[in-house]
C-alpha cells in the first residue's frame, strides 16, 4: 500500500484528488490542511510521519493576491516547497509539485516545456524558485520529481474569484462588463488536472517538469458566448479594454509531453464542463 502525503487537502484541487484517490484501496491518504501543518514552518514539517510519495498543493497560487503581498507569497511558496523537500529526503518520499504557468507573453504559441520562462508577476518568480530548489535537490540527494504546471485549472468548488466562476456569476445579467474579452487562457477542467496528477503518481522519472493544458485557448468573449448558449440567453458584452499590471494576453500549452509520459490527454470540452459546473452549482 502506498502511503501519500497531501498538502493544501482543504483546497480546491485537493479536495477533488482526496475524492478520486479514496476510490483505491491501495492508497493511504495522509491529509493536510493549513491547521494541520503551516510549509512554512520546518517544525511542523518534522512532526510528520512517513510518507511514499509527497503530493505538495499548498501555497499562494492567485495572480492578485501575489502583487498585494509579495513577501508573503515568496514565504509560502519558497519555504513551503524547501522544508517539503527536506521532509522527502528525509524520508526518502518522490514529490509531486504543483507549479503554474511561467511562460509570460510568449512570442510563439503553443509554450512547451522548453519556451522560454518569463516571470511578470511575484506568484510566478516564487513558482520558479521553488521549481529550481526542485531541481537542485533532485540532483543532489536523487528526490524523485515530477513537477505540473498547470494552465487555469477551474471546477466546481473553485472560489468566485476566479475567471471561470466569475463569469458565471455575470452571465446571469444581460449585460456584463469585463476588463478586456480578447485575453485568451489555456483552460483546464478539474477532472482533467487531477487524471494527470494520479497518473503522475506511477510515473518512474528522476526528474521532470510536464505541461499540463487543454492545449488550445478560448477568449473571455468565447467562454462568455459558449455560457449563454448554456443558459439559452443572448448576452451582451461590454469590454473595457483594460490591462492589469503585467497581464498575460495569451496562453497555450504543448501538453505532447504529458500524452507522452503519462499517457493522457484531456477529455472535457469548455462547453461539457461548463454545463457540469453550472449544474453541479444549481444555478
Amino acid at each position: 500500500m502506498k502511503k501519500i502525503l497531501i498538502t493544501g487537502a482543504d483546497g480546491f484541487i485537493g479536495k477533488h484528488l482526496i475524492k478520486k484517490l479514496s476510490k483505491n484501496k491501495k492508497i493511504k491518504i495522509i491529509q493536510r490542511n493549513r491547521k494541520t501543518l503551516d510549509v512554512s514552518k520546518k517544525a511542523k514539517w518534522n512532526k510528520q510521519s512517513k510518507c511514499d510519495i509527497l503530493i505538495h498543493l499548498a501555497g499562494q497560487s492567485f495572480v492578485p493576491l501575489s502583487w498585494k503581498n509579495p513577501l508573503k507569497t515568496n514565504k509560502t511558496n519558497v519555504q513551503g516547497i524547501r522544508y517539503a523537500l527536506d521532509y522527502c529526503k528525509k524520508n526518502n518520499a518522490k514529490i509531486i509539485y504543483i507549479s503554474s504557468y511561467l511562460y509570460g507573453n510568449p512570442t510563439k504559441l503553443p509554450s512547451s516545456e522548453k519556451s522560454k520562462i518569463k516571470l511578470l508577476n511575484p506568484l510566478a518568480r516564487s513558482k520558479f524558485k521553488a521549481e529550481n530548489l526542485c531541481r537542485s535537490y533532485s540532483k543532489k540527494y536523487g528526490i524523485k520529481t515530477i513537477i505540473l504546471r498547470p494552465s487555469n485549472v477551474y471546477g466546481f468548488g473553485q472560489k468566485k474569484f476566479w475567471l471561470i466562476p466569475e463569469l458565471l456569476k455575470k452571465c446571469k445579467k444581460k449585460k456584463i462588463i469585463v476588463n478586456n474579452a480578447n485575453i485568451k487562457r489555456d483552460l483546464i477542467y478539474i477532472s482533467d488536472f487531477i487524471e494527470a496528477i494520479v497518473k503522475s503518481i506511477n510515473l518512474e522519472k528522476n526528474f521532470e517538469i510536464i505541461n499540463i493544458g487543454a492545449g488550445k485557448n478560448f477568449s473571455i468573449n468565447k467562454i462568455i458566448k459558449t455560457i449563454g448558449k448554456i443558459y439559452k440567453k443572448d448576452v451582451f458584452i461590454e469590454s473595457k479594454n483594460f490591462f492589469r499590471k503585467n497581464e498575460i494576453l495569451k496562453t497555450q500549452l504543448d501538453i505532447k509531453k504529458a500524452k507522452k509520459l503519462l499517457k493522457w490527454e484531456p477529455r472535457w470540452h469548455l462547453k461539457r464542463a461548463l454545463k457540469a459546473m453550472i449544474n453541479k452549482m444549481g444555478v
